[in-house]
């Protein structure tokens, strides 16, 4: 089966993950293609490349950005030429309407899109992402929603309009747990503890409480770190200074070296909102054996399996996740019982299950 897998630029961001997870994990039989529809976003161009030096990635398409008419001519010579089987649409938005409508006009009658963000919460907003999706079925495009939160999130659907089976998101939980291990054996005597956050900083996402609440805590000999890049890291890192903690600290700014910084910390922290649609994060701090504390929001829930996986706190409610703080912080043995329900459901996510699906899907 030859699978033609779409991004709009190679961002480093969590559908590109995505896709570099379920290339580098294609089941034998499958021949993997890319488009990179914007050339202009190379952040993850090195990690393509070493797919496709590897030969699980047998072609590399890179354009000029572009819209409408032209997008969908593109698409249209390009799968001509290269005859996919099938198209996978990792971005979820109206270009790839064109994209998609290209494709068609080309013979391809197997194409989904991933749908990984819950719908917005104001009706107009809710309507249009309706919409959108109600195109992409017109045009024989699946969306496939990465958990049963962003399906909610699209409820009540509009007539004629259904959704694929929830894929949940996955990672290589064997090799995570690997790296972070090595990572955490070389961990110096006296060593700071320390309680991180890997996300994007954007309005998506809430690291702002999670300052606030270990600014309260303050315990002793612990640090703060923030992983991640994006538009909200001014007004965070103002938030970090007037709450008397130095930024130059608390920023780790966009890393590839996630697995090792899990090696290195002691306890993981998610706070986010409701626009969350899954948070891989999650599931990576898991495989890693941390104890993992998360906003009790829709999709965190879902992943930890209500608590099973984690401790599940009100979203945006600083004197709680404070009050956790601090007694985590403090006491070892109950870090050790959150880390060991970690490691029981973290194999559940594995990305060989998740490609797996897809590919499935993908095939019929």
């Amino acid at each position: 089966m030859r699978v033609l897998h779409v991004l709009s630029g190679l961002h480093a961001a969590g559908i590109e993950s995505l896709a570099l997870k379920l290339i580098a994990h294609g089941p034998k039989g499958v021949h993997s293609e890319l488009l990179n529809a914007d050339s202009s976003q190379q952040q993850l161009s090195p990690a393509f490349e070493a797919l496709r030096a590897s030969g699980q990635l047998r072609a590399l398409h890179q354009w000029s950005r572009c819209d409408g008419l032209q997008l969908a001519w593109r698409s249209f010579r390009l799968c001509r030429r290269r005859r996919p089987d099938a198209l996978l649409l990792y971005p979820c938005n109206r270009p790839m309407l064109w994209l998609a409508l290209g494709a068609l006009l080309a013979g391809v009658r197997r194409m989904a899109v991933a749908v990984q963000n819950a719908a917005p919460a104001d009706a107009p907003g809710r309507h249009l992402w309706r919409r959108l999706l109600l195109w992409f079925q017109r045009l024989g495009v699946l969306a496939v929603p990465c958990s049963e939160a962003v399906a909610a999130s699209l409820q009540p659907l509009p007539r004629g309009l259904s959704l694929g089976p929830v894929i949940a998101n996955g990672c290589d939980t064997a090799t995570i747990a690997s790296r972070s291990a090595a990572a955490r054996a070389q961990r110096p005597p006296g060593d700071p503890r320390r309680v991180l956050m890997v996300a994007r900083l954007d309005a998506i996402k809430d690291q702002a409480t999670l300052l606030r609440a270990f600014a309260a805590a303050r315990p002793p000999g612990w640090q703060l770190q923030l992983a991640g890049e994006g538009p909200d890291r001014p007004r965070l890192e103002a938030l970090t200074r007037e709450l008397g903690l130095d930024p130059a600290d608390v920023f780790l700014g966009r890393r590839s070296d996630i697995p090792e910084l899990l090696g290195q910390a002691d306890l993981f922290a998610f706070s986010t909102t409701r626009a969350e649609g899954f948070g891989i994060v999650l599931i990576e701090a898991m495989a890693a054996g941390l104890p993992v504390i998360a906003s009790d929001v829709p999709a965190c829930r879902e992943v930890l399996q209500h608590g099973a996986g984690g401790e599940l706190l009100p979203a945006a409610d600083v004197a709680t996740w404070s009050q956790c703080l601090q007694q985590l912080l403090a006491s070892s043995p109950e870090r050790q019982d959150l880390a060991q329900r970690a490691l029981l459901l973290a194999p559940q996510y594995d990305i060989r299950h998740c490609a797996d699906r897809w590919y499935q899907l993908l095939a019929t």
